[in-house]
């Protein structure tokens, strides 16, 4: 679990950023003049660095994976995580939960659209051993109401807030 919980960390959206912003700088310092949207400019030439560096799927398959993060990730954007006692009206009608062997759900993101309450659980299931080519796969059977465990023992869902 210590895995899945570093990589569904209480890291806001500003503390990712964050994190590339000495990148996003040192970028914007050499390339960025003159230039109408930069950061699309950097997030181009990433892509053309994950095609000449051979990175698994080349740009396609990088830019797909970083969405799907990107995505998983917006759950702590504007709050930290979701809360399983939060009734609130917009916390949204579905959770995504995850617990390890023996430990209570750990809810990592809710909404209204099960969907995308489902792949707030790709990048934890990733980090369990799941392949990320059957992930949309197992987005529907999430969708499902269906727990998938991983090899580890590992379990996901996405419920109904009032299933809880």
């Amino acid at each position: 679990m210590d895995s899945i919980a570093l990589n569904l960390s209480d890291l806001t959206t500003p503390d990712r950023a964050d994190r590339a912003r000495k990148a996003w700088e040192l970028y914007g310092a050499e390339h960025a003049d003159g230039v109408a949207n930069p950061i699309e400019d950097l997030i181009a030439d990433l892509l053309h660095l994950a095609d000449t560096d051979d990175h698994p799927g080349g740009a396609a398959g990088v830019a797909s994976r970083a969405v799907r993060n990107y995505e998983a990730e917006l759950a702590t954007w504007p709050t930290e995580r979701a809360d399983t006692d939060d009734e609130s009206e917009d916390a949204g009608r579905y959770l995504a939960q995850v617990r390890g062997a023996e430990s209570d759900w750990l809810t990592v993101g809710h909404g209204d659209d099960h969907r995308t309450v489902a792949s707030h659980l790709w990048k934890a299931m990733q980090v369990a051993g799941f392949r990320f080519s059957e992930l949309a796969a197992h987005t529907e059977d999430l969708m499902e109401g269906h727990v998938l465990t991983s090899d580890d023992g590992f379990e996901f869902r996405v419920i109904e807030r009032d299933e809880h």
